[in-house]
C-alpha cells in the first residue's frame, strides 16, 4: 500500500488513546450536523440544501482539532508534495461514481436534475464538511493509532473498514428496505476508496476533490445514462 503517514506525525501526548478520541471526534462530528439542521430552521432560512449541517460541522472540526498539537496534521490539510495525487483524485471519483450508478440503477432511483442550489452545494459542501469531519479528524486519529501500533498495510485496511461503517449509516437514517441496503453499500464503498486516497497521500486534499467531483456529476451522469 506504501501509505504515507505525512498527517500523523509529531502528535501530542494527549492522544495516548486515538481510538477513543476517534470516537469522541466522531460524536462531535455528529452533533455538529445535528445541531446545524437546528440552527438552519431556527433561522427560518429557505434553502432547499443542509448547508447549516456542513458548515457548523466543519468549524466544530476545526475548532475540536485546535485542541491538539499540530491540527493541521492531524486532520491532513496540507496539499500533498509528490506523487500523482490529482489524478488519483480523479480515478478514485470515476470509481465512486460507476458504484453509485450502478446501485442506482439496480435499485430503479428516479433520474431528476437539480436545481442550481443543488449543483453548487454538492459541488462545495459536503466534500470539505464529511472530509474534514470524517476523513480528516476521525480517520487522523485512527492512522495514528497505527503509526502507534506499527501496523502492517493489511491491518489498516480493517481501519479503513471500520471507518466506512459510520459514514454509509450516516447516509441511510432517512431511507429504507433495499434503497437503505443499496444506499449504505455504495457509500460504504465510497468511504473506503476515500479513506484508501487518505492515506495513500498523506492528505485530505485529494478526498475533497474526488468527494466533490462524485457529488457533482454523479447524478447528472446517472441521468443521462437513464434518459
Amino acid at each position: 500500500m506504501n501509505t504515507s503517514w505525512q498527517g500523523v506525525r509529531s502528535l501530542t501526548t494527549l492522544r495516548r488513546k486515538p481510538i477513543l478520541w476517534a470516537i469522541i471526534s466522531f460524536v462531535v462530528y455528529f452533533a455538529s450536523i445535528v445541531a446545524g439542521s437546528v440552527i438552519q430552521k431556527a433561522l427560518g432560512l429557505e434553502l432547499e440544501m443542509g448547508w447549516g449541517q456542513q458548515i457548523t460541522s466543519i468549524i466544530v472540526a476545526l475548532i475540536f482539532a485546535s485542541f491538539f498539537k499540530k491540527p493541521k496534521e492531524l486532520i491532513g490539510l496540507s496539499i500533498p508534495k509528490k506523487g500523482k495525487w490529482l489524478m488519483m483524485s480523479m480515478l478514485t471519483a470515476l470509481f465512486v461514481i460507476t458504484v453509485s450508478v450502478i446501485a442506482r440503477m439496480i435499485g430503479n432511483a428516479p433520474a431528476e436534475l437539480g436545481s442550481l442550489e443543488y449543483y453548487v452545494y454538492e459541488a462545495t459542501m459536503p466534500g470539505l464538511g464529511e472530509e474534514i469531519g470524517l476523513r480528516g479528524l476521525v480517520f487522523g486519529f485512527m492512522l495514528y493509532y497505527a503509526k502507534q501500533h506499527k501496523l502492517s498495510s493489511k491491518r489498516i485496511w480493517v481501519l479503513i473498514f471500520l471507518q466506512a461503517l459510520p459514514f454509509g449509516i450516516l447516509h441511510i437514517l432517512q431511507a429504507s428496505g433495499i434503497e437503505a441496503v443499496l444506499i449504505f453499500a455504495s457509500t460504504s464503498i465510497a468511504a473506503i476508496a476515500l479513506a484508501w486516497l487518505r492515506a495513500k497521500a498523506g492528505s485530505i486534499v485529494p478526498c475533497i476533490i474526488a468527494h466533490n467531483i462524485v457529488n457533482a456529476f454523479g447524478s447528472f451522469i446517472y441521468y443521462i445514462l437513464v434518459k
